[in-house]
């Protein structure tokens, strides 16, 4: 038990007679310490539930670090208390503005809250709580003590089906224990909600100390279940609320939605799917959770689906989310997403990087060393897709001789939504600061809108930095931040260094037809007839100021290359450690001639290859393909 619930038991023992004096309101402020009785409460109301919903808020948000560092089970990410806490700062950021006597509606808008914002194994448990004790008391402006108890009883057995294998021991355990004190104080008692709530909290505890001799990842670790002491967290700050402990005026501050991840157990929880994978899927015919469930079985562990009228929450640990969301889409429109690499969490470095998707970096190499993605959008007809999420340059080359091969294809700039959600991860991943490494500003408005929306962060260190380069001239950027980074550089000499590294580095370019290069207003309609013609193919690159333009052609791709390796000579002539990045769009077998000459000629610390993102293979089409070089010395 913890220190407090133990002050409390002396001062006010379970079953104290209601007759008694009581000295105080609940809420008011106390001397340091104090602990006393509050004045007989036998109801429970709209604004007596959003103050209580506030004060296990803060509760829990005080916890989160340790319940982070606790976390080893069903998977040790060491993000528990982290997921907890932001799904119940939205719920707190919800119902903060009502102002209503109406228990039903304020339990609403929370659990509406809490099904949009779940996060996590924990956040997804908590928000089938507050789901369903929502339905349960729907329609009452107050309740006391017995129907409180019938709503908690339902509430907590409705988790036992939000799970694919539910285990004892964990927030399930005490949540069901706590459930059944509470029914059976409520009948035994004389209708104080204090008193109540106080024996089922006792009740509670008491579980949470059973569930490491319940799991063997627990008892090893020689820790309780991290999401069943968040759970018992909210309903202590429910009591030391109505104590005094906590003060009505500050449940109206809004708290720091920062977090710092603690250090993972190693080893635990393997068996799991690698991503954390939280999908938001709308419909007017959504099946029901066991269909759901059921349809993605076989894609991962831990599974969990939540419903709120027309729209599902599904969290899953999968090692292929993609397919996730394959099977999802059939049911509905995706409206949100959120994967999150079990493997990187709670080992992220102290500045997050942040890169947006025409910086071509192959997508194992982001995950792996936990680089976020912000992904451009591409339009084909009335369709936007997410670049490398919904789209990616196979599917890309697939609708280019399909039936949409002769609608409008458009590219656009991520929203400034989608930076400040990529910001954010990186800072739940315990990083202090940000920084961002982004295409040209002369090619793309992307640049700006990441760099606007850091900015607008308030209190975040971070810095936006301008590649004046694309494709993985851009991608091996964040390359050398990462080595540096991880040496220790704290981030002005990071950027320092990238700007020098920037300065001295660049692409080259060619495509196989101009047509493409055409659509995207790149060249004249008269240079791509002239070049067509002559079959003349330009080599690009980015001037000093990011701007793109023509260093040279040749007549066909074999006078391409040649030229590019002699400018390549020229540029590499004094250098001694340098790396290279080949990209290809539909021109796989040039990709491995170039690779190979380059490996052949020259001795560079690594060479990354792959297709290039769909946003930049709209503007130069299929056969295109690219040289990035970076000199480091």
């Amino acid at each position: 038990m913890s220190d407090s619930a133990g002050d409390r038991e002396q001062s006010i023992p379970s079953g104290r007679s209601s007759s008694e004096p009581a000295p105080i309101e609940p809420g008011a402020q106390l001397g340091t310490g104090a602990v006393n009785r509050p004045l007989r409460i036998s109801y429970v109301d709209g604004r007596r539930l959003r103050r209580s919903i506030l004060a296990g808020i803060q509760h829990v948000t005080r916890d989160r670090e340790e319940l982070d560092r606790i976390n080893v089970f069903p998977v040790p990410d060491g993000d528990t208390g982290t997921n907890l806490a932001l799904t119940l700062s939205s719920i707190a950021d919800a119902i903060r503005p009502l102002d209503s006597n109406s228990l039903s509606a304020v339990a609403d808008v929370a659990a509406e809250a809490s099904v949009m914002a779940a996060r996590g194994n924990s956040g997804m448990l908590f928000s089938r709580f507050m789901l369903t004790f929502s339905d349960l008391v729907r329609g009452h402006g107050r309740l006391g003590s017995v129907e409180l108890a019938e709503a908690l009883a339902g509430a907590s057995s409705s988790l036992d089906d939000v799970l694919e294998n539910p285990r004892e021991g964990t927030i399930i355990t005490v949540a069901r224990d706590m459930a059944v004190e509470a029914e059976r104080r409520a009948a035994a008692g004389n209708g104080d909600i204090y008193y109540w709530l106080n024996d089922m909290h006792v009740a509670a505890e008491r579980s949470l100390a059973r569930t490491q001799d319940m799991l063997e990842a627990l008892r090893e670790a020689g820790v309780v279940d991290a999401g069943a002491k968040g759970f018992v967290s909210f309903f202590d700050g429910i009591l030391q609320f109505i104590e005094g402990r906590i003060r009505s005026d500050v449940l109206e501050e809004s708290g720091d939605a920062q977090s710092l991840y603690a250090a993972r157990e190693a080893g635990v929880g393997a068996d799991e799917g690698r991503f954390c994978t939280q999908i938001a899927v709308r419909g007017p015919d959504l099946p029901d959770d066991l269909t759901i469930r059921e349809a993605i079985h076989e894609l991962g562990t831990s599974t969990i689906v939540l419903h709120a009228g027309n729209l599902a929450k599904v969290h899953i640990h999968a090692d292929d989310p993609a397919a996730v969301i394959q099977v999802l889409t059939e049911f509905g429109e995706i409206v949100s997403e959120r994967i999150e690499d079990t493997l990187l969490s709670g080992t992220t470095r102290h500045i997050a990087v942040v890169v947006d998707s025409a910086s071509d970096l192959p997508r194992e190499w982001t995950e792996r060393h936990g680089v976020s993605v912000v992904p451009l959008q591409v339009t084909i007809g009335d369709r936007t897709f997410r670049d490398g999420v919904d789209l990616d340059a196979a599917g890309l080359y697939e609708r280019m001789h399909g039936p949409d091969a002769k609608g409008s294809v458009t590219t656009s700039q991520p929203s400034p939504r989608a930076f400040i959600d990529a910001y954010e991860s990186g800072l739940a991943r315990g990083a202090e600061a940000i920084l961002g490494i982004y295409i040209s500003a002369h090619i793309s408005g992307t640049y700006g809108t990441g760099a606007a929306a850091l900015r607008g962060m308030e209190g975040v260190e971070g810095i936006a930095l301008d590649s004046g380069s694309g494709s993985l001239g851009t991608g091996l950027l964040a390359v050398r931040a990462v080595e540096l980074l991880d040496q220790g550089m704290d981030l002005e000499d990071v950027v320092r260094e990238l700007k020098r590294v920037r300065d001295q580095s660049n692409v080259f370019f060619s495509v196989d037809t101009m047509e493409y290069l055409l659509r995207s207003g790149r060249v004249s309609r008269a240079k791509a007839w002239f070049g067509g013609m002559l079959d003349l193919k330009p080599i690009l690159s980015f001037a000093e100021d990011g701007r793109l333009g023509a260093v040279g052609r040749g007549r066909g791709m074999d006078a391409v290359r040649d030229r590019v390796f002699d400018l390549l000579d020229e540029r590499l002539i004094e250098a001694e450690r340098y790396r290279f990045g080949v990209v290809h769009f539909a021109a796989e077998e040039w990709m491995h001639h170039i690779v190979d000459e380059l490996s052949r000629r020259y001795e560079p610390l690594e060479i990354l290859c792959g297709p290039p993102s769909s946003a930049i293979g709209v503007h130069v089409g299929p056969g295109a393909w690219a040289l990035a070089y970076q000199i480091e010395d």
